[in-house]
């Protein structure tokens, strides 16, 4: 029987300290930074604009931004945990260690604010989320980008073993404040802190199994979690093992969780004066 899991076990389940935590963040930007700095540009993303990537990890999509603003633009890299980021420090690319749920960015300051995976881990997300509108100029773009887990199952050729691992990193990171359904409720969230022209891309990434590599996404994921999934009772070793083997057995593809990329703007005088008019 699983053992149940105790709410006094919430908050954040990820170790920023964990020794390969580079290469699990580093999985993840090399499969999704290409689409964030797309719609960057798409929005307008521009010499001179003045950015802030929040939660911004290894710093490479900071580093993306910065080469697109420059000359006469600036991202700012905010992280609680600013190890992997301050070797990156240059003109045009600042970098701040600050806890984005008590310290929040300065108002009306920013062009382009961008947070990934970051909002679903965080309970106080809601207010979050106000915060960082806050932080934009007028007529400047807040994009917010989340997993939604509708996906995560979907494996072929069918197996119960990563079925059920799947579902234990679920549970467990549920545990810890996290959302996996918080992608889905990213238009109407964005909607409803007053944001104009919401607008959103949604698509879930196919990964093969390589025998060589693996699914460094789910297999680095796993093991940093392996410890607390098995203190919870969610899954075993063998089960665990046999998981670990799949992912390098040449012949599995999977999908990612549903990454759910939503972007807004924040109204401006001209916005006012087409309200006055109507």
């Amino acid at each position: 029987m699983t053992a149940p899991i105790s709410p006094l076990t919430a908050g954040y389940a990820l170790d920023s300290t964990w020794h390969a935590e580079r290469r699990r963040l580093q999985s993840l930007t090399g499969l999704y930074d290409p689409a964030s700095v797309s719609i960057c540009e798409r929005l307008g993303l521009r010499p001179g604009w003045r950015c802030a990537d929040v939660g911004a990890g290894t710093g490479s999509l900071a580093q993306e931004l910065a080469a697109r603003v420059a000359p006469g633009g600036s991202v700012l890299a905010v992280d609680v945990d600013t190890r992997f980021l301050e070797p990156l420090a240059v003109s045009g690319l600042e970098v701040l260690s600050a806890d984005i749920t008590t310290q929040p960015l300065p108002q009306g300051a920013f062009d382009l604010v961008h947070a990934r995976l970051l909002l679903e881990h965080l309970p106080s997300r809601d207010d979050v989320l106000s915060d960082l509108t806050r932080a934009l100029r007028p007529g400047g773009w807040l994009l917010i980008e989340d997993f939604d887990w509708a996906t995560a199952g979907l494996v072929d050729p069918p197996s119960p073993t990563y079925t059920r691992v799947a579902d234990a990193c679920r549970a467990f990171l549920s545990s810890h404040g996290y959302d996996p359904s918080y992608g889905r409720r990213l238009p109407r969230a964005l909607r409803g802190a007053g944001l104009l022209d919401v607008g959103v891309h949604a698509e879930s990434r196919q990964v093969w199994a390589d025998v060589l590599h693996g699914i460094p996404q789910w297999g680095l994921l796993v093991d940093q979690l392996a410890p607390g999934l098995t203190a919870a009772g969610l899954v075993d070793e063998t089960q665990l093992d046999e998981f670990r083997r799949l992912l390098h057995d040449g012949r599995t593809a999977c999908f990612a969780p549903l990454m759910v990329s939503c972007w807004g703007r924040r109204g401006d005088i001209r916005d006012t004066a087409r309200g006055a008019k109507a």
